[in-house]
């Protein structure tokens, strides 16, 4: 696997988020003037992908690719087994495939090491994790858009949310849901598709989405839900242009949650609920 990691303006990087659908990244840094990212390809899709990625720099006329990491599928795993310990969130115990949960305390969900984000570390996902059991209950419609694992989606169908629909623009990251879905033993249809693609209203939606995404698809994202939309992945600088985002298109957040990344106090994210007006 390759790690192409870029560098762009920050006001690009939505249009070229657009530009370059069905490709996982990851934001490793981010300020005012710049983003620097990773775009994640096979071996097999490598060259592709890498002019993709100049095509699009070109078209936006900014952006670059600054270093090429190769990962090795057995030094992901090793360390992904290394650094995973069980992860508490009331009602849910996060614990890696391998792992078996006999206790009857915590709801498991496990997770397969695979090529997807959201392995549940992130204060983002965990923020999510936290609402779930608040607002979603036995035979809710539910939408996870940008699933990513699926964690999320599968959270939800554990407690009893029927139907469950899953969708990602990245490919891995819908065969990710799928595996762990089947892992999980709970059945939700993992979708391909974007936010744009889709036709019908849910109970409820969650959205752990970076503000480009938000910036985007707000519009589209409030007609997907009837009752909440569960949202996250706002970091703390991000935060009051979310709720203008919000106001604009006539929501309220009725609930607010906030946590900051481990060893990093200063760097906060929030979740929100958030109904119609």
């Amino acid at each position: 696997m390759k790690k192409i990691i870029c560098e762009i303006n920050e006001p690009l990087f939505e249009d070229f988020l657009i530009e370059l659908n069905g490709y996982g990244f990851e934001i490793l840094q981010r300020d005012k003037d710049k983003i620097k990212f990773a775009v994640y390809a096979d071996e097999t899709d490598f060259e592709n992908t890498k002019e993709m990625v100049n095509c699009v720099f070109k078209d936006l006329g900014s952006g670059e690719i600054v270093n090429i990491e190769n990962i090795k599928e057995e030094d992901w795993e090793n360390i992904w087994k290394e650094n995973f310990t069980p992860i508490k969130i009331n009602p849910f115990l996060i614990i890696p495939e391998w792992e078996v949960y006999k206790g009857k305390e915590y709801i498991p969900i496990k997770i397969h090491i695979g090529k997807a984000f959201g392995t549940g570390l992130h204060p983002s996902t965990q923020i999510i994790l936290k609402l779930i059991p608040k607002y979603i209950q036995k035979d809710k419609s539910v939408i996870d858009i940008g699933t990513g694992t699926g964690i999320l989606a599968i959270a939800a169908k554990k407690l009893g949310a029927n139907p469950v629909i899953a969708i990602d623009i990245d490919k891995y990251a819908v065969e990710e849901c799928e595996l762990n879905a089947w892992e999980n033993e709970v059945k939700i249809k993992c979708l391909q598709l974007s936010v744009e693609q889709v036709k019908n209203q849910y109970d409820i939606a969650i959205a752990n989405l970076q503000i480009e995404i938000f910036r985007r698809y707000i519009d589209k994202i409030s007609n997907l839900f009837k009752e909440y939309l569960l949202a996250s992945g706002i970091f703390k600088e991000e935060k009051d242009e979310f709720l203008n985002l919000l106001d604009k298109k006539n929501l309220k957040v009725t609930d607010i949650l906030s946590m900051s990344e481990q060893n990093k106090p200063e760097d906060k994210w929030y979740g929100f609920v958030i109904q119609h007006k």
